[in-house]
């Protein structure tokens, strides 16, 4: 693994990751917030669930139990000024990450889970939801080498129990090449079809 890759696990991913998905939400057009992703949901749906996903990780983090954690956000987190909610709750993030105390299981809806497997999640779930955006938004979907080599790096050993989960979809097709780029295999693994 490179410098610049290593630098990136397990909690600088976390901000680079939420950094990149802020990058391609501040890029979308506007009239593309009704547009619809890869993900089945429009931008906007895509943009409010990492919302509520990063408030669901600061929640978990803090110690809250799987039904605290998870409490009312069905409802919209993102209000008038999506980006700016994004944003905050992003950097909140972040800092929930940098602060928790990483030796403590963490209660996930799922199962009780560890700092290093929410970690795995919390990242995989920016990285792909910044592609479903680019993609429902018309943008370029190249994501950022450095973070998608960073995240396949720390995810692939894992595929199979993240899968087991039930949070990726169909998972892996099985058809991609050996030679395939890490973005490819990382977004093939999660369920995507680029």
């Amino acid at each position: 693994m490179d410098r610049e890759v290593a630098n990136l696990v397990p909690v600088n991913l976390i901000a680079t990751a939420g950094a990149e998905l802020l990058r391609i939400v501040s890029a979308a057009p506007p009239g593309a917030w009704s547009n619809i992703t890869p993900a089945d949901l429009t931008v906007r749906e895509v943009a409010d669930h990492v919302a509520a996903g990063n408030i669901f990780a600061i929640r978990l983090l803090a110690g809250a139990s799987a039904a605290d954690s998870v409490a009312g956000l069905d409802s919209d987190q993102l209000g008038d000024d999506p980006i700016a909610a994004l944003t905050t709750s992003c950097e909140a993030q972040q800092h929930a990450f940098a602060t928790a105390d990483q030796t403590i299981p963490l209660h996930h809806p799922s199962g009780d889970i560890t700092y290093d497997t929410f970690v795995r999640f919390r990242a995989g779930d920016l990285v792909v939801h910044a592609w479903d955006i680019a993609i429902g938004a018309g943008l370029d979907p190249t994501l950022d080498s450095a973070v998608v080599t960073a995240l396949w790096t720390i995810v692939e050993p894992h595929v199979d129990s993240m899968r087991a989960m039930g949070a990726y979809g169909p998972g892996a097709s099985g058809t991609l090449p050996p030679d395939a780029s890490a973005q490819s295999l990382l977004l093939d693994a999660f369920g995507r079809r680029p």
